[in-house]
């Protein structure tokens, strides 16, 4: 016990010097701890439900099943959240800035458009400067599908006394070949830059079926691949093919880039490491990636669940050139 208290005092003190103060969080917005520290795909097994199993339970059982998922036991209650918002709900009044709560429809002009969330609300939290507003994210929102049947979406939060806010949203779907569940999709984790009175975005993690996706910033992109998730049915060289061909298509398809990214990246590694051999130099992989990587990582973070694919898209087939170039480059000092 003694050494739980331990380290409770550390991050205490850590905070203290990353920031000069833990800031005093209103306890009825500052969320859920949970969302601090979250596994996306650990996540997403624990809240999949199967409705064949599930609709022979009982009603004592069916309480204990769902149990499993994590978002079920939730201490804050963010269907409360709402009726909290008023033009005085401050999260935190320090003599620096203030973090403040607001409310609005989640994408009002959207109602006629299939497949897109427009009912519901978005939350955003705004840091507050001289009685400006200097920055602003969307914090939690509830949002639906033009059939409310087919999906809907929460995003959830957790304020820390540290002044790092972590998101995450997900989809609850109706049952797909007998199975439903809630998907996470999106955590994201922020800190305060107090010198510049922004909100920096630090890590995103992406849930996908096929990985899920690590980006930190400034410079790192890793990808924890699903084992049998994904079954392509085609060829590492179709794959590669078909992906040469979406450009002129106009379309995409970030899981093909996913494969090939892959790929290039393992011949990038071999093909490196012979260099870093025919020159007796130092291990040169991990700052070319970084590199890479931080090139790549210019491109605006999703913000809603409508953004990742499309984010996916452009960071792999980013890096992928990348790649495709840092290999030719090499190949050419080879055969030097």
């Amino acid at each position: 016990m003694k050494l739980i208290h331990f380290f409770n005092a550390m991050l205490l003190i850590l905070s203290f010097f990353t920031y000069g103060h833990t800031l005093d969080i209103n306890p009825k917005y500052r969320g859920e701890p949970f969302f601090a520290k979250v596994d996306l795909y650990q996540l997403e097994q624990d809240c999949l439900r199967n409705e064949d199993e599930y609709q022979k339970l009982d009603k004592k059982e069916k309480v204990k099943y769902n149990s499993r998922c994590p978002l079920h036991n939730l201490k804050f209650d963010f269907k409360k959240l709402d009726d909290l918002i008023n033009d005085d709900s401050l999260v935190y009044n320090g003599n620096d800035f203030q973090l403040k709560l607001g409310i609005a429809l989640a994408n009002p002009d959207s109602k006629n458009q299939e497949y897109l969330p427009n009912l519901g609300r978005n939350i955003t939290l705004s840091l507050i400067n001289k009685n400006q507003v200097s920055d602003k994210l969307l914090l939690a929102n509830n949002a639906f599908s033009d059939n409310p049947d087919l999906w809907h979406g929460f995003q959830y939060y957790y304020i820390a006394p540290s002044g790092d806010i972590y998101t995450l949203s997900s989809i609850k779907s109706e049952p797909i070949e007998s199975q439903s569940g809630t998907f996470p999709r999106l955590w994201k984790h922020y800190n305060i830059d107090t010198s510049n009175m922004k909100f920096m975005l630090k890590e995103v993690l992406i849930g996908a079926p096929e990985a899920t996706y690590q980006i930190i910033y400034p410079n790192q992109f890793n990808t924890y691949f699903h084992e049998g998730a994904v079954e392509y049915g085609i060829t590492l060289e179709q794959s590669i093919e078909l992906f040469n061909q979406l450009p002129s298509t106009g379309s995409s398809d970030y899981s093909l880039g996913f494969r090939v990214y892959n790929y290039y990246q393992d011949q990038l590694k071999k093909k490196i490491k012979l260099l870093d051999n025919k020159k007796h130099q130092q291990e040169s992989f991990s700052l070319l990636n970084e590199n890479m990587n931080k090139a790549c990582l210019t491109t605006l973070a999703p913000i809603y669940e409508r953004d990742i694919d499309p984010y996916l898209n452009k960071v792999l087939t980013c890096l992928i050139e990348q790649q495709r170039q840092a290999i030719k480059h090499i190949e050419s000092e080879l055969a030097n």
